[in-house]
């Protein structure tokens, strides 16, 4: 599969977050590895972005939400997702390139930072699969401790095994 599979992500948990940091490296190494994304890898990701992405606990409980996951319509629903998180990240593009999509999604910068902006890309043949990498990562990036050096969005990729 030429998706960009992530068979050995590597996470590495902060005391504040260590299984969450281990279930969003499995997460994402399973989202990688997939055809097409399936309800329950989206679910999941509603579970573990609470602790390490600002997502509010009660965004499973929220109407457009429920509605958007029974439609299926899951790029809509990981829209509202990455909105709601704290910084809000958006959905700045998804296009396809060859046999792909490449999804960029921007991170808000705190309050300290209200201009900037950090951009995540990630690919997958599925759509909403190269959303849900993308907002996956991002949590990662606000994990991670602070004193690590700065990485470019190709050294993260290339980290978690994509070409």
């Amino acid at each position: 599969m030429s998706t960009t599979p992530m068979s050995q992500a590597r996470i590495t948990p902060t005391a504040d977050h260590p299984a969450a940091g281990t279930a969003l490296s499995s997460l994402i190494a399973r989202v990688c590895a997939v055809r097409v994304l399936r309800e329950h890898h989206i679910w999941e990701a509603v579970r573990i972005l609470p602790e390490i992405a600002g997502l509010p606990d009660d965004v499973k409980q929220l109407p457009e939400f429920r509605r958007l996951m029974e439609k299926e319509a899951f790029t809509a629903a990981l829209r509202l997702l990455a909105q709601s998180c704290q910084p809000a990240r958006d959905i700045r593009d998804l296009e396809p390139q060859g046999d792909h999509w490449i999804a960029t999604l921007s991170v808000r910068g705190g309050l300290s930072q209200p201009l900037r902006r950090k951009l995540i890309r990630a690919e997958h043949r599925d759509p909403p699969a190269a959303v849900l990498i993308a907002l996956l990562i991002s949590a990662i990036r606000r994990a991670r401790p602070l004193a690590r050096r700065r990485r470019t969005n190709a050294a993260v990729q290339k980290e978690f095994g994509h070409e």
